[in-house]
């Protein structure tokens, strides 16, 4: 369920078009992962120079919690703290990152002997990159590829634009942009998200079909946007 999760909120996004700015902004969405319902938060608090990132969701007796801290400049979107939590699943699990760009190091405050050197400059976490990609997505960047700390390793992630869609949602219909994440060519596994500009990039929907064949789906069901409920027309 943790790649399920994960793969779920890949993309869920907020960014501004052309001004390329964050917004805060709490996202609510339904999902169902093996016959059971799922219902998860994003959150996006702070301020320019200052942000957090937070994840959250509840099945049954199993929850999962992460967030990031992290600054934005001219676009750029720079981490210097991530942590992650789950509970239930099977053996409970943590990872706590800090970031420190100046010596291109990641520290593993939870697994100090998986310490990253000499990382890209550009390193994000599991949550910051979201970010960076909305808004590259917002300024119109064709070159969506991100190197992602991830614990113990980093993960090269790259996604695809393919075209628009109106989709009929909970909150109305809603014009999308359609993005694809590209994986090695013989991987079964794909991703697929629908994105609302006019909703100030967020995620409305993704579908997920697994190796074995198995489908998921995620739908947005509440959203708002600096304090304000969005919706259709809006």
């Amino acid at each position: 369920m943790r790649i399920f999760i994960s793969s779920l909120f890949i993309l869920l996004l907020s960014g501004q078009s052309l001004a390329s700015q964050l917004e805060p902004f709490k996202a609510t969405y339904t999902a169902r992962f093996n016959g059971i319902s799922v219902t998860a938060t994003r959150q996006l608090t702070g301020q320019e120079g200052n942000w957090r990132l937070d994840f959250s969701t509840h099945a049954l007796f199993a929850s999962i919690k992460e967030y990031s801290r992290f600054t934005d400049r001219d676009g750029n979107i720079t981490p210097y703290h991530y942590e992650y939590r789950r509970k239930g699943l099977g053996r409970d699990r943590g990872t706590v990152l800090n970031f420190e760009p100046d010596k291109g190091m990641v520290l593993n405050i939870s697994k100090p002997e998986r310490d990253m050197q000499d990382v890209p400059p550009h390193i994000l976490d599991k949550l910051s990159y979201q970010m960076q990609l909305a808004l590259d997505v917002a300024a119109g960047k064709e070159n969506l590829q991100y190197e992602i700390a991830d614990g113990k390793k980093i993960r090269k992630y790259t996604f695809a634009r393919e075209g628009s869609e109106i989709l009929q949602t909970p909150m109305g219909k809603v014009e999308t942009i359609k993005v694809r994440r590209v994986r090695d060519a013989n991987s079964e596994r794909e991703t697929t998200v629908w994105i609302a500009p006019q909703w100030n990039y967020a995620l409305v929907k993704l579908v997920q079909r697994e190796e074995n064949g198995k489908r998921y789906q995620i739908t947005l069901k509440k959203l708002s946007i600096s304090g304000k409920s969005v919706g259709a027309g809006q």
